[in-house]
């Protein structure tokens, strides 16, 4: 099972070797920029680690063929805040895929290797591996997402090739495991021993990796069931785990989403209690997970569930995706919307006709699209095709025109749902 499960490996491997109060700056080479200069010269690894940045996450930059771990940094001087550095909670992917990177700096290894000899070799955790570096994928359990109602079941198989290019992060979804592993992880963040019974890391760093570094109010797991007959609450962040309650009992909490794969821990330490599930499937909102945990947790508590296996399923609802009309009525000649356009964040997007199919065709790093128009002038959706069929649409692809009408840039805000007021806009070349 391909696991997402990756803030906490990332977090284990970076405080083995640094402080919290260790400043970015002073990992890297001088001239560096982190963003702004507050940011440049402040940040620190536990505000990458506890998502206290404030930055986008520009997750899709996964799909550009020219981005590498090493070279990731080299994009965020042309990135834009959108939450308070330091005192606000962002999510980002992107941040553990940096974290990756400044590991491999430190270990003089690539990060693969160093969870292996830190991590993995010293739980004993003998299945694990990642889908970055296993040339054969055969043995990988096969992960599946919603698809059109035409399909088996409405669900449709996500390329392993694909998980393998979006696993490019390392430390955000690039482990294998299985269940046999992950109690063997979980027992170390139950009792902070190797499989020897010796100590993983020092006490500090052991208390470090879940004691609250971001208080949290607003997520989704408190939306959907803070106010449930009984409730499971999440309060604070650490390091890639929340906190939380359940049954007045204090749980830390660990979730996983990728294409085609869902994972989930919740851990009791005053009880020694961890429970651990993974699905090759979506789950979203995480409502199976929370409410099988509910149901799991009870047993292990030994209190009677208050949740049986059809009141679960009855929360549950069908995934449901939506299919593009394939209609071709653009507003003005074809040739006016091809071209090649530059973010300086994302680098080439190029907008192509595909004369077989006759409609145009948008291509940004290994990922492919049909372009269909939308209602509106110059406006179209994006059909994703080859490997991201059915896994990456674009609802909204806007093409910009200046005072003489003339296209001179388009604006894609599926690329990044945090950027709030600063939408993703590439800009036409002209040759």
């Amino acid at each position: 099972m391909i696991l997402p499960l990756k803030e906490a490996f990332g977090c284990e491997l970076m405080r083995r070797r640094l402080a919290l109060t260790t400043k970015v700056k002073d990992m890297m080479d001088p001239g560096f920029v982190f963003v702004d200069q507050e940011r440049t010269d402040s940040a620190t690894v536990v505000d990458i680690l506890a998502h206290r940045m404030g930055v986008p996450d520009h997750t899709n930059l996964r799909l550009d063929q020219k981005l590498t771990r090493a070279n990731l940094h080299q994009r965020f001087a042309a990135m834009t805040q959108v939450k308070t550095f330091g005192k606000s909670f962002l999510y980002s992917n992107m941040m553990y895929g940096f974290a990756s990177y400044l590991s491999e700096r430190l270990g003089n290894e690539p990060w693969e290797n160093l969870v292996t000899s830190e991590i993995f070799d010293r739980l004993d955790m003998t299945s694990s591996t990642f889908v970055t570096t296993m040339v054969d994928l055969s043995g990988a359990a096969q992960g599946y997402i919603k698809g059109p109602i035409s399909k088996p079941k409405a669900v449709v198989p996500v390329p392993l090739e694909f998980s393998k290019k979006w696993g490019i992060w390392a430390g955000s979804g690039a482990i294998m495991s299985n269940a046999v592993d992950m109690a063997k992880y979980m027992n170390f963040h139950l009792s902070n021993t190797d499989k020897d019974g010796d100590a993983f890391m020092t006490t500090a760093n052991f208390n470090a990796l879940h004691q609250q570094h971001r208080k949290l109010s607003s997520t989704t797991v408190n939306t959907h069931f803070g106010n449930e007959e009984v409730p499971t609450t999440e309060n604070g962040y650490g390091l890639g785990w929340k906190r939380g309650l359940y049954r007045d009992k204090e749980i830390l909490l660990h979730s996983g989403s990728t294409y085609g794969y869902s994972s989930f821990i919740t851990l009791f330490p005053s009880q020694n209690i961890g429970v651990f599930t993974s699905m090759n499937g979506e789950d979203e909102n995480f409502i199976l997970r929370v409410l099988l945990h509910n149901f799991l947790s009870d047993v292990a508590l030994g209190v009677t569930p208050w949740l049986d296996a059809s009141s679960i399923c009855d929360r549950l609802t069908a995934p449901n995706y939506t299919e593009y009309s394939h209609t071709r009525n653009p507003q003005r000649p074809i040739t006016e919307y091809i071209g090649r356009y530059v973010n300086p964040i994302y680098g080439n997007l190029n907008v192509e006709f595909d004369a077989n199919s006759e409609h145009l065709v948008l291509k940004y790093g290994v990922a492919t699209w049909d372009l269909w128009t939308n209602s509106g002038k110059d406006q179209f959706k994006a059909e994703g095709t080859g490997m991201i069929r059915y896994l990456k649409n674009i609802n909204s692809f806007s093409f910009q025109t200046n005072e003489k009408d003339t296209i001179v840039s388009v604006r894609v805000d599926s690329f990044c749902s945090t950027c709030g007021n600063n939408p993703l806009i590439f800009y036409k070349v002209h040759v």
